[in-house]
This record gives structure tokens, C-alpha cells and sequence, in this order.
């Protein structure tokens, strides 16, 4: 995904926190004279991109004082469940940051919710390579082909977070096979450590299970899962993803999760890891920012999951809702985000820009986050993610997952995550 900035995997980062802008820095008071323009994203201020955004933000409302900015901080999860309709009310702001995906911007996108951005991207030159722009384009909700509405200006991907110095302790190398990490985590049981936090309640259930899944295929699965390009899959007795769910059943059986894993919310198995409670935790690079602040008693690292496949690709998309009031200026604050200033600026702290200039990120630490995303681009082995492929499939991997977590039954998992799958699947 980061083919055209191939110096991508020498990103540095760092998180510059006195660079964190706040909410009410940024919101000025209402003034009646003032014409009101809306900004929206999700990713929190201690993130690489939140933090990012915030200061492009800044910057923005500064060069446009007849503006009246009004930005607010949402949630993934409420944009996921209640985008279409916010976008399709005279709430909608004027830009926003919206999840890519046939389910998501491709849904957005047929029911004539989103702004064709064809026109502002050339205008502004942005410039995007085939493999970034295709996360934004959507013919007839399909991802891949046709219009632009979306504009990704990052990359992410999920690994393994781990804590270096319970490895050391117990003799246990980086896993390299599946096998291995099995072996690991059976050690790291017997030692008595909790071998890999997971918030059984919430999105690391959906990405844990895609992410064993992909483990084992192969881009031509890919193509056919997510694009719909070729034979298509029968999610209801797919060998990939009922090993997969069989394996995670086999690993809270075997008690590499903590024993209440499907109540478990993502933030708390985070903030366990963080806390040195645990040898591992599966999480995307959202969490670096977090992970760099917040982690002082140990050292830890990062590594792909075993296998053919990652969980990752290009970021989320800025957006121009159809109902926005001011379009020429959202695509204004979109093209300073994508400006080499911003690029770099994400990658000093902590972000994996797609567009920086790498002589200009100078910390080290970032080589943490930068390398295994340029192992996972240079094997072409980004996967997506699960959840794209059809409207509403979020809600039932995650529903089910939990489910299958608390009750063991595979059987019905498949069924009911499947048939969801196959029905929304476009008929030839």
C-alpha cells in the first residue's frame, strides 16, 4: 500500500505531545457572524493522526478567522452504526473522517451521500497512486474502481504487540510459525503470565479472527472475499475462517486468554499489556500512540502474526459529505493533511504517512512501527480488513465472535457470519 513512497518503511516516529491540541483549542466561541464549518473525525488525541489533525486543524482555522470551526471528536463505533443516516441529515458536517469499505464509504457512496472528489483532486494535484486511491473509490458501492469520495492519508496494519522483557525472562524467541507462537504462549501459561490479552467484547475479537484467517490464504482469497473479483467463497464452510475460529476457541480453551475474555473490552486488555500483565496483546497501529506514552516499567516491541497474510492497508478516508455548505474548503483542510508538512509531521509522531519525505522524520522509535508495515507491503501481503465487505457485517463478527467465545460453538458461528456474508455478497 505504500508503493509510492518507497523510502515509506524508514518512517521514524515519535509522539510530540506538546504538540496535542484539544478539542476546545480548536472549537471557537459561536459567533452569529461567523459562518459555521464542521469537522468530524474519530481518532483520539493521543494517536499520530488525531494529534495530526488537530494541529492541521489549528493551522487552518488560523489562515480562515471568518470561520466559525467547529470540530467534534466521535467514536468508531457511532460512525459505523449511525454514518449513512448523520450524513444524510442537516447535521452532516462538512468534512469528516469515514471508515473505508463497501459496508461503510461504498454504501455511503450509492446512496449519493458522499461528494465525487475526482475534480478537487486533480485542482489540488493530490496526486494518489492507484494502490491509495482504491480504498476511496467506489463504482455502485463497490470498492477498487470508479468515482473518488474518499481520500486515505496514512497507512496501518495490525501485529503483535509484545513485552521483550517477559520473552527474555522465559527463553522465548520472536514466533515465526504458527506453531511457534502456540509454543510460546503454552510456555508463558506455565510460567504463569498471561500470554495474549484480548478484549473479547469489542473490535479485537473481529480483527483476531480475520487476522488467523488471512494467516493462511492468499491474495487471490482476498480478491474474492473482499472485491468479489473471481470464484466466490461460501463463508459458511470457508476453511479459512472456521480454522480460524476454531483456533481462537482452541486458545481460550487452552487459557492463553484471560478467563472472562468475552467481557473483556478492548481498552482494558490494552491497558493490562501496558501494565505488564500480559506477554502479548493483537492490536493495530491506532494503539502506537498509547503504547509510547504509556508503557514506562518494561520494553516492548512489535511483530506480524505468523502466517501468508496481515491485517492492514491504507487509512481511513476524509470525506466530503454531499451536505456539506463549504466543499471548496473541505477539500482545503484535505489537501493540507496531505501536504508534505502534515505527512511529515504524522510521521514524527508515530503515524505511517503515505506521502512523507523520510530525511524528514528524524526519531528513531518510529522504525518500531515503520518496519514490519514494510515487511507486510514489500510480500504484498495486506489483507484489508474484515469488515468491508458487505453493509453491517461489523456488528455480526463481533456479536458472534463474543458469542462464540462464551459458548465454544463454531458450528453456529459459521452459520450465522456466513449466511450474513453470503447474502450480501453481490449476485453475478
Amino acid at each position: 500500500m505504500k508503493s509510492a513512497n518507497k523510502k515509506g518503511v524508514r518512517i521514524l516516529a515519535v509522539v510530540v505531545a506538546a504538540a496535542f491540541v484539544t478539542t476546545s483549542t480548536i472549537a471557537s466561541a459561536p459567533a452569529a457572524s461567523k459562518k459555521v464549518f464542521k469537522v468530524w473525525w474519530y481518532d483520539k488525541v493521543n494517536t499520530p493522526t488525531g494529534q495530526t489533525w488537530a494541529v492541521a486543524l489549528k493551522e487552518f482555522k488560523k489562515s480562515h478567522p471568518e470561520l466559525d470551526v467547529k470540530f467534534e471528536l466521535k467514536t468508531f463505533e457511532g460512525m459505523n452504526n449511525a454514518g449513512a443516516q448523520i450524513l444524510n441529515s442537516n447535521a452532516a458536517p462538512d468534512v469528516t473522517e469515514y471508515n473505508k469499505g463497501n459496508g461503510t464509504a461504498g454504501l455511503a457512496s450509492k446512496a449519493g451521500l458522499l461528494t465525487d472528489l475526482t475534480a478537487y483532486s486533480k485542482k489540488n494535484k493530490w496526486n494518489l497512486p492507484s494502490s491509495v486511491s482504491l480504498y476511496g473509490q467506489y463504482d455502485k458501492g463497490l470498492m477498487g474502481t470508479g468515482k473518488l469520495y474518499g481520500v486515505p492519508s496514512y497507512g496501518e496494519y495490525v501485529s503483535v504487540f509484545y513485552n521483550k522483557d517477559i520473552f527474555a525472562k522465559n527463553n522465548v524467541k520472536i514466533p515465526t510459525t504458527m506453531a511457534e507462537m502456540e509454543a510460546a504462549m503454552a510456555t508463558f501459561k506455565a510460567a504463569g503470565v498471561i500470554p495474549m490479552e484480548m478484549g473479547g467484547a469489542g473490535y479485537q475479537t473481529v480483527h483476531n479472527v480475520y487476522a488467523l484467517a488471512v494467516s493462511r490464504a492468499n491474495q487471490t482469497w482476498i480478491n474474492s472475499f473482499q472485491l468479489f473479483k473471481g470464484k466466490a467463497i461460501d463463508a459458511t464452510t470457508d476453511a479459512n475462517i472456521k480454522w480460524a475460529a476454531q483456533t481462537i476457541l482452541k486458545w481460550k480453551t487452552a487459557g492463553y486468554f484471560e478467563p472472562n475474555v468475552s467481557g473483556v473490552s478492548p481498552d482494558d486488555a490494552v491497558a493490562e499489556f501496558q501494565a505488564g500483565k500480559a506477554a502479548m496483546v493483537i492490536g493495530g497501529t491506532w494503539l502506537d500512540g498509547s503504547m509510547q506514552t504509556k508503557i514506562s516499567t518494561f520494553s516492548y516491541g512489535k511483530f506480524l502474526l505468523p502466517g501468508t497474510l496481515t491485517v492492514g492497508s491504507a487509512g481511513n478516508l476524509f470525506v466530503i459529505p454531499t451536505r456539506s455548505k463549504s466543499k471548496d474548503l473541505a477539500a482545503e483542510f484535505i489537501t493540507l493533511i496531505l501536504s508534505k508538512k502534515y505527512q511529515n509531521y504524522l510521521g514524527n509522531a508515530g503515524g505511517l504517512p503515505l506521502f512523507a519525505d523520510a530525511e524528514a522524520i528524524a526519531n528513531p522509535a518510529s522504525v518500531l512501527t515503520a518496519t514490519p508495515f514494510g515487511v507486510a507491503v514489500k510480500k504484498n501481503a495486506l489483507a484489508m480488513y474484515p469488515d468491508w465487505p458487505v453493509p453491517g457485517y461489523y456488528d455480526i463478527l463481533l456479536s458472534n465472535g463474543t458469542a462464540l467465545l462464551s459458548s465454544g460453538d463454531v458450528d453456529a458461528y459459521m452459520k450465522a457470519t456466513g449466511t450474513f456474508y453470503n447474502d450480501g455478497r453481490p449476485k453475478a
